[in-house]
């Protein structure tokens, strides 16, 4: 079975499909067979599928892991068939954005779709057309920050992803801004004693990540009331995209400016990548946001038309005033993102979102009733995420469920500990022999 095999028909091209041949119904096909020879099918076919259900039929049995719970930096989620046909077509074949936006008006509408979803899940006015990754796109917020107000320090919260923290280290050896930690108080979510702190004159801003690394949802409303009337900036970073489709935006909250990973929204995972950076800002600081825009305008015929707005990297102006170094754009993956966005809809991204958070909850409740297993911030909010502490070696937890039960329990992040995601494609049955694998471990 192809898995990039797509067949839809609507109600609308079904009943266009029956006028154009003169017939009522389907049935009408079959006329010439006569009707005692025509057997009553629903008696002994089983109910239409849908298509994650048909993957799941046709899905190998011999494979190893049956089921995963990794999550952490990397997301396991519902890819529509569509994708693959269309992102496969020899016009999108590019990572970049066009240097002839002129003749490239489809790739540019694309990347303007993509940014006006976009913005409308960040709960910001102005999305940029892609970045490399979350990481960076965590670190170019940074730089922004720094530009905007003339501060070089950054607060960081204890509970970003290591890997971010790790990339941040690495782009602030050459001394480019300070930065310091705010660690987390016994709810999981960031202490607002400490931070109030860690502040000084010098700090631009304080970068959180939400729901954070234990899958905790940060109350970015009271974060905000903190720092707004110190003049520092919030920056909301995002590494589960899925949860903007349920949770409050963080532009909604009080986010200045809003980034992170999109590779939940369409991009299939493959051994590290590909990934999709996005970022997010208001109108006021369009000038100092890294990468490209893609704007709206009218031809010199009065037509509708898309041009690069605003490129403010080193090789469109000049390089003191460039933003960013930035030579490329995920615009493929951004394409990928536009197609999930408008395949899956408002309503169906949000109940696909609603089945995660479901699950999720199922699982932490099945957790806590295991013998040896500890949930971590047990009554903090979450999303999709949480963690749990083992009594036993988390390597030997993992390798016991992945060789009785077919079962990846979640990642190994400590010596007894497991991040564990849910996701829309969980079903309870998944759910409880997951618990039964860890109760088994």
């Amino acid at each position: 079975m192809n898995p990039h095999k797509y067949l839809p028909v609507s109600e609308k091209e079904y009943q266009e499909e029956l006028s154009s041949l003169s017939l009522k119904s389907a049935d009408d096909l079959f006329r010439c067979i006569p009707e005692a020879l025509r057997g009553n099918t629903t008696t002994s076919l089983r109910s239409p599928m849908s298509e994650m259900e048909i993957r799941e039929h046709f899905r190998p049995g011999v494979e190893k892991i049956q089921h995963t719970f990794i999550g952490g930096n990397g997301h396991t989620h519902y890819i529509p068939s569509i994708i693959g046909p269309l992102i496969s077509r020899g016009e999108f074949l590019t990572a970049y954005t066009p240097y002839q936006p002129e003749i490239s008006q489809g790739t540019l509408q694309a990347m303007f779709e993509y940014q006006s979803m976009m913005a409308t899940l960040m709960g910001v006015e102005i999305s940029n057309a892609s970045l490399y990754d979350g990481s960076t796109a965590m670190l170019e917020a940074c730089y922004m920050a720094q530009r905007i107000t003339g501060k070089s320090s950054i607060l960081f919260s204890e509970q970003i992803h290591p890997e971010y923290i790790e990339t941040m280290r690495t782009y602030s050896e050459g001394g480019i801004f300070q930065f310091d930690f705010v660690s987390a108080d016994a709810s999981g979510r960031i202490d607002v004693q400490k931070l109030s702190g860690k502040i000084s004159d010098n700090t631009a801003a304080l970068v959180v990540q939400t729901p954070n690394f234990s899958g905790i949802i940060e109350d970015l409303t009271a974060l905000k009331k903190i720092l707004e009337a110190k003049g520092i900036l919030l920056i909301a970073v995002i590494t589960e995209a899925m949860s903007l489709a349920l949770v409050k935006s963080p532009g909604a909250c009080g986010a200045d400016i809003v980034c992170g990973e999109a590779q939940s929204f369409g991009v299939p995972l493959s051994y590290g990548g590909p990934w999709l950076g996005f970022l997010g800002a208001s109108p006021a600081f369009m000038r100092n946001m890294p990468g490209r825009l893609i704007g709206e305008a009218k031809d010199a015929n009065g037509e509708r038309a898309f041009v690069v707005t605003l490129a403010t990297r080193e090789q469109h102006i000049r390089r003191e005033k460039a933003t960013s170094n930035i030579c490329t754009n995920q615009g493929l993956m951004a394409l990928r993102a536009a197609i999930y966005l408008s395949v899956m809809g408002k309503h169906g991204i949000r109940r696909a979102a609603e089945r995660c958070a479901r699950f999720a909850a199922y699982g932490r409740k099945k957790a806590s009733s295991i013998a040896g297993v500890q949930v971590i911030f047990s009554s903090s909010p979450i999303f999709n995420e949480f963690v749990i502490e083992t009594k036993k070696d988390a390597n030997e937890v993992f390798e016991h469920c992945v060789e009785k039960f077919g079962i990846a329990p979640g990642s190994v992040i400590g010596k007894n500990r497991l991040h564990v995601s849910f996701h829309e494609m969980h079903s309870k049955e998944i759910v409880d022999r997951w618990a039964e694998a860890l109760a088994s471990a």
